[in-house]
């Protein structure tokens, strides 16, 4: 059990309710993922010149989503209104978001590809990550989802120590998070270059990707802190989404060049891992900036669109399912893989992957929050995280 706000905070700060505009951000960021995928594997990163590039470059999407958990959680934690928050119930309700969904796609890949047995206990344990050469190709987006959980770990730990630095100063942890910027950069320069084939994948590790669970961080005190200098700056900045889109758009297009590393698997030197990450940091703040700290514009109404808030809901079903699917289609036809056919498999592979997402959001993940909510009826850390289903898409009883 983790000390709340205290009720003091807790009745000056502004925290919004959740807004539509965030499901939207998911859409953006699977789409990217699964658009990078799809040009990985028919060749087009190499062969499609500019365009190819760009879609190459789509990774930026799985840093958009690192900044979105790093907003949702944090904010979790500060606007839970009990007087202690309890992290088991926040530990049981992230593992069921997460765990079961990904469990039952890692068996469907395991049935049909038939991994080493090594590969499967890692992936299962979310344990890939820190052993050596562990791959199962079609599965491979999995990597993001144990950096994922290894944050959930940690985050109660910020929240406590963040907790009592707020204690003696209200404005302390946005001063705070912010200076430790820097040194979380400083640990993606720091983090071993290999193979990510056959070497341990240290640049996928927690702290290679701190600074981007740092920016939806400091976004979220930026929120409850409005007073703050760096809040009132921040606000100023993204109150016309143009120019702060327009930013975001020139930091991905420089990220596509040389100096943010290839753009296909290999060995990725330190100081290009430092420059991709930053320029991820400042691609995901120019997205969900102006949602949150600006006011209601053209960028958040068309995120709150209904068909694009309906990807954005099931995103994380799409994300677990596009790379088998992609893999899927591949062995199935015969065709090889980087033999071209970008549109072809987008036609295909999409359909097929909405098609189980809807029905993996249906029959697994909201029945998954549905039973975690109900274990507690007390409010804890991180419920406001993920919205509830709506009952539309909730399975019968």
């Amino acid at each position: 059990m983790l000390p709340a706000m205290d009720s003091e905070h807790r009745h000056r700060a502004v925290l919004p309710a959740h807004v539509a505009a965030l499901d939207g951000l998911r859409a953006v960021a699977v789409g990217l993922v699964v658009l990078t995928h799809a040009a990985y594997l028919t060749g087009f990163v190499n062969s499609g010149g500019f365009w190819g590039a760009l879609l190459g470059r789509g990774d930026f999407g799985v840093a958009l989503f690192f900044t979105l958990s790093g907003y949702l959680l944090h904010l979790g934690f500060l606007r839970a209104p009990g007087e202690r928050l309890d992290i088991g119930t926040y530990l049981l309700r992230r593992a069921a978001r997460v765990l079961p969904a990904y469990w039952v796609v890692l068996l469907v890949v395991c049935v049909a590809a038939r991994p080493d047995a090594r590969d499967v206990v890692l992936h299962a344990l979310a344990l890939q990550i820190y052993a050596p050469g562990s791959q199962i190709p079609s599965f491979s987006p999995a990597w993001s989802i144990a950096t994922e959980l290894s944050f959930y770990a940690v985050l109660p730990i910020a929240a406590a120590l963040l907790h009592r630095v707020r204690r003696r100063n209200a404005d302390a942890p946005l001063t705070l998070l912010t200076a430790l910027l820097p040194l979380a950069l400083a640990c993606t320069w720091l983090a071993p270059s290999g193979d990510l084939r056959v070497d341990t994948p240290y640049e996928r590790w927690l702290p290679a990707r701190s600074a981007s669970f740092l920016i939806g961080m400091i976004l979220a005190e930026a929120v409850v802190r409005q007073s703050h200098p760096l809040a009132r700056r921040l606000r100023a900045w993204m109150a016309a989404p143009g120019p702060v889109l327009a930013l975001g758009a020139a930091v991905y297009a420089l990220a596509t060049t040389p100096v943010a590393g290839l753009l296909t698997l290999g060995i990725v030197s330190g100081w290009q891992l430092t420059t991709k990450m930053l320029l991820s940091c400042v691609f995901a703040a120019a997205l969900l900036g102006p949602v949150v700290l600006g006011s209601r514009g053209w960028w958040t109404g068309w995120l709150s669109r209904p068909g694009v808030v309906w990807v954005g809901r099931i995103s994380y079903g799409i994300f677990l399912w596009h790379v088998p699917v992609f893999v899927g289609l591949y062995a199935v036809t015969g065709v090889d893989v980087f033999s071209g056919g970008l549109a072809a498999l987008l036609a295909i592979g999409v359909p097929i992957t909405m098609a189980l997402a809807a029905i993996s959001f249906a029959w697994i993940e909201a029945p998954a929050i549905r039973w975690a909510s109900l274990r507690r009826r007390s409010p804890a850390a991180g419920e406001q995280v993920e919205p509830q289903p709506p009952r539309s898409a909730a399975p019968p009883g």
